[in-house]
């Protein structure tokens, strides 16, 4: 499942621009995760429905003002570097991050990408893979 980066304009943060595509196009998107202060607005989202309904509400997000992302790849583990310390397990919001048989493992499906198990990492075993 596509991940999506959006990043919202002054302007297209002052309306319910996704309240709007959702209504307007009839296809329902996920909130992953959402960043929002005072000079920034990003939310991660993934959209149901097949490549038809996807293009239908990116392009409506678009045309209000929208930067719409794809978000590609993964977080990836050096095998070399991870001493399996779990500091990621516990910061991942999303639980992507399991301990098995005394070792971490990610679910990519389930990553956000958030990179808080990046920042978290002490031996900075984890990185953004693009």
């Amino acid at each position: 499942m596509k991940k999506y980066l959006l990043k919202y304009s002054a302007d297209a943060a002052k309306k319910p621009i996704l309240s709007e595509a959702i209504l307007k196009t009839g296809v329902l998107v996920n909130i992953l995760t959402a960043d929002v202060e005072y000079s920034t607005e990003h939310l991660v989202i993934t959209v149901s429905g097949d490549a038809k309904a996807e293009k239908k509400i990116l392009d409506y997000l678009k045309g209000g003002g929208v930067d719409v992302e794809v978000l590609e790849g993964n977080i990836v583990k050096d095998k070399d570097r991870c001493v399996d310390c779990c500091a990621c397990y516990g910061v991942c919001p999303t639980k992507a991050i399991q301990i098995k048989d005394w070792r971490m493992e990610l679910d990519g499906d389930e990553c956000i990408l958030c990179k808080a198990c990046v920042e978290a990492c002490p031996t900075r075993a984890l990185k953004l893979k693009g």
